[in-house]
């Protein structure tokens, strides 16, 4: 099945999301509480997947090398971290899947780099210092986000459209929340 393509469309370096003209008001209304399964299951995959974030790092120091089947689990966990933000944030109204593999007909794609041969053992071991600009950038971005989002919600429940600067904003945040998403979990080495 092709993908929907809208003129307000997300194409960042690593994400795309087919933004909805129109908002389904009553999914947008209980969106805090249609979200709590997925935050429920989102906390254990979380924590599974920093685990794995942990040993890779180890792995990288090492040996240079991301192993394979911890790039694809942290790889499912970056998409569906970015899928399920996407929802809560109003960015889709497409309720997100509960895994992290790829879903071509859902709104929100996340394209990752395929996993490279070797890595920077100076970049993985010095990452968490290497990142901290663009974490702390990044906290200001949500702060801004989520005050967004508050209005965003408003205007989805009352008129069923998210007017066009604050979905302007929503691209450029959540594209920079990925990249940085990437970079904490050691899937691409430069900002």
């Amino acid at each position: 099945m092709p993908r929907l393509t809208t003129t307000s469309a997300l194409r960042a370096s690593f994400v795309s999301i087919d933004f909805p003209e129109k908002r389904n008001r009553w999914t947008t209304l209980f969106r805090a509480i249609l979200a709590i399964p997925l935050l429920f299951y989102s906390v254990f995959y979380g924590i599974a997947a920093m685990i794995a974030v942990i040993m890779a790092w180890f792995a990288l120091v090492i040996t240079a090398r991301y192993p394979d089947d911890l790039y694809g689990f942290v790889s499912g966990y970056v998409r569906f971290y970015i899928r399920i933000g996407a929802y809560i944030l109003l960015l889709v109204d497409a309720y997100p899947p509960f895994n992290g593999d790829e879903a071509p007909d859902y709104p929100v794609q996340v394209s990752i780099p395929e996993r490279q041969e070797k890595y920077s053992r100076l970049k993985a071991f010095f990452r968490f210092i290497y990142i901290l600009p663009a974490v702390i950038l990044t906290y200001v971005l949500m702060i801004v986000l989520v005050i967004l989002d508050v209005l965003a919600w408003i205007c989805a429940v009352m008129f069923a459209r998210v007017p066009a600067f604050i979905e302007k904003y929503m691209r450029f945040a959540w594209g920079w929340v990925l990249k940085v998403q990437g970079l904490y979990c050691l899937l691409i080495e430069n900002y």
